[in-house]
């Protein structure tokens, strides 16, 4: 809450009057008007006693429990994932849905929360009894977020929602929900910024920015592309689905993006058409890449993001490799567990793949367990 709705609330609350405000703090009422209207704040030395007149301490009127910055909350979010790291799962909930508490308004802090809470679910996975607690708790977060007064925060709540819902196929829920997003804007910042700074000869820190967007617009149309394949599949279009596979392949390629990428388009063709062939030779290089660290700072279209740090380049590759291992689980249970993988069930080769990989994960019997579906 805002100082100026924080004035106007405890001064009705007390059934005070603009003036009556105004005549004890020695300023006109207009004075008061423009602080209730958020256009003028009070002067400092005003502050002490305004707070006793509404009968609150300086820590309200000032909002100094209500929020965090955006700074803070990016350290919290590190916090949450060194806590799962080091001590599991619940422990990183219990950090972040006692941090919540604290902070029952902050919808940056509970939006970043849950968009955190559920990558981690995913990555280090939880007991199955356990599984369905956390992603209700999870999806409440993105509710609450998507009900807040900022309207980035909500919008990207919302997206998420929807997302959930579409999976879900609770159509008409999405469909409500999507049509509260705002179109896209016609202005860039980012674009903007860069332009700026390149107009003031500050060319280095102009790359960085348009490379960072450049590389989230290569994902989007890697997104975008892979969507339009799954439906070309469902509709039986299997040569637009092809051309569209080739367009990814050359995207990663062309874009220097993670090797891993390039085959998950072919994968789907060829799970769609059952050919046993395909699908292990895809597998196989899929799972080979995948532990293949893969960093912007190695490609020539991204280099001069490695000015976020220089020193920290092998660090990335860990990073990489280890994101690598923590997706392995994910996939292998899939394969295992998957009716999508049904037709390749008694296959030699496919069920050896499976158990060669799994001896590269950490504590392989507790992931199985973890992960299963």
């Amino acid at each position: 809450m805002p100082i100026n709705t924080v004035i106007r609330s405890k001064r009705k609350e007390l059934e005070l009057t603009q003036e009556q405000i105004a005549d004890y703090l020695g300023v006109s009422a207009p004075a008061v008007n423009k602080w209730e209207k958020g256009s003028t704040y009070p002067d400092i030395s005003l502050l002490p006693p305004l707070a006793r007149i509404l009968k609150i301490d300086l820590n309200t009127l000032l909002c100094f429990e209500e929020g965090l910055t955006t700074n803070e909350i990016t350290q919290f979010s590190t916090q949450i994932i060194e806590s799962i790291e080091k001590n599991g799962y619940e422990s990183g909930f219990y950090l972040a849905n006692e941090k919540i508490k604290k902070y029952p308004t902050c919808y940056e802090l509970i939006e970043a929360i849950a968009v955190i809470l559920e990558g981690a679910l995913l990555m280090y996975g939880v007991e199955l009894e356990s599984r369905k607690f956390y992603e209700e708790q999870i999806l409440s977060f993105y509710e609450r977020a998507a009900k807040g007064d900022n309207e980035k925060i909500r919008n990207k709540a919302l997206y998420m929602l929807i997302s959930k819902c579409i999976v879900k196929k609770e159509y008409e829920k999405a469909q409500q929900m999507l049509d509260q997003l705002p179109e896209r804007s016609t202005l860039d910042k980012k674009q903007l910024q860069a332009n700026l700074l390149r107009e003031q000869n500050k060319l280095e820190e102009a790359a960085e920015i348009l490379e960072r967007k450049l590389l989230l617009a290569i994902n989007e149309v890697q997104m975008t592309i892979f969507s339009l394949l799954g439906v070309e599949l469902a509709t039986g279009n299997e040569k637009k689905a092809d051309k569209l596979s080739n367009a990814l392949g050359e995207l990663v390629k062309q874009f220097e993006l993670w090797d891993y990428n390039a085959y998950v388009a072919p994968l789907q063709i060829a799970i769609k058409r059952k050919n046993v062939g395909d699908c292990i030779s895809i597998l196989r290089a899929m799972l080979d890449k995948m532990m293949n660290p893969w960093s912007p700072q190695d490609s020539i279209l991204y280099n001069h993001l490695q000015r976020q740090g220089n020193q920290q380049t092998e660090g990335n590759h860990k990073k990489q490799y280890d994101l690598g291992i923590k997706m392995l689980p994910s996939i292998l249970s899939s394969m295992e567990n998957n009716s999508d993988f049904d037709f390749l069930r008694s296959n030699h080769e496919f069920l050896k793949l499976i158990k060669e990989y799994w001896k590269k994960c950490d504590n392989p019997e507790e992931k199985k367990e973890k992960f299963k579906l």
